[in-house]
């Protein structure tokens, strides 16, 4: 996922981490747009696999491929799944919403005629999950959304560790595949109680265009957009730390 060693310039970097997550915004949000504004197959956690597999596989040795901020947030805080300075974190993380912003608008473009007549049943959840991301209040308040938001990004980091690792992980023309298999599972497990964003870009970025096409109130609600930057953050440390202190026990000396 992430070079120690960067061969490319931060500018390269950035452009490849908003390719990347154009590309995961464009595909998986595309496919939950399909489904929800043109009847077509509802196939989102495939859609967002196959979405983060290219992304990985296009934009890995560029960037490390993180394509999400709390990847990055990670990486800057706990030097797994790679070593990223507070600076090109930031440099990272803006690219990474500027890629999803712009996806967003691709996939507006297409289906706007779609929102705006479902609009006039259901308001602002219309834009839901196809943009930024809503979770369903029949299971889950506020306070059991945020823990499953770093539960799910907990274990996302985890796996991602796992994978990437030097020493455990998968070979390296094979990590781009196990890590959209990862994120699809997530989303099979918890997307339709939680949303699943574990992706503070893929919120941020279409929830501006959301606030651009219809204003606050469509953008903030009717779930608690915080939830899915500070949980995934949150959630990705976690996951990343605990992959740590799993290798510091396998490497343990054993008992006398």
């Amino acid at each position: 996922m992430a070079d120690d060693k960067p061969k490319y310039s931060l500018a390269a970097r950035c452009a490849a981490e908003a390719v990347g997550t154009f590309t995961i915004v464009a595909g998986g949000c595309g496919a939950v747009a399909a489904a929800r504004y043109a009847g077509g197959p509802p196939i989102a956690a495939s859609a967002f696999a196959g979405s983060v597999m290219i992304g990985v596989y296009a934009t890995g040795n560029v960037s490390g491929a993180h394509l999400n901020p709390a990847v990055t947030a990670a990486c800057v805080a706990t030097g797994k799944p790679g070593t990223l300075s507070g600076e090109e974190g930031l440099c990272y993380a803006a690219s990474q919403t500027v890629g999803a912003f712009l996806a967003a608008c691709c996939n507006y473009g297409m289906y706007k005629h779609g929102i705006r007549a479902l609009e006039k049943t259901e308001g602002s959840a219309a834009w839901g999950n196809a943009f930024g991301v809503a979770h369903n209040p029949k299971f889950l308040g506020t306070r059991a959304l945020f823990l499953t938001e770093i539960g799910s990004t907990a274990a996302l980091l985890f796996g991602v560790n796992a994978i990437v690792d030097p020493e455990l992980g998968a070979p390296a023309p094979a990590a781009p595949f196990l890590i959209g298999s990862v994120v699809g599972l997530l989303i099979f497990v918890t997307g339709p109680v939680s949303g699943c964003g574990m992706n503070p870009a893929r919120d941020v970025g279409p929830r501006l265009v959301t606030l651009l096409a219809s204003g606050p109130k469509s953008a903030l609600g009717p779930s608690p957009a915080w939830t899915y930057t500070l949980g995934p953050v949150l959630g990705a440390i976690v996951g990343s730390t605990a992959f740590s202190a799993f290798k510091s026990v396998l490497h343990a000396k054993p008992d006398a």
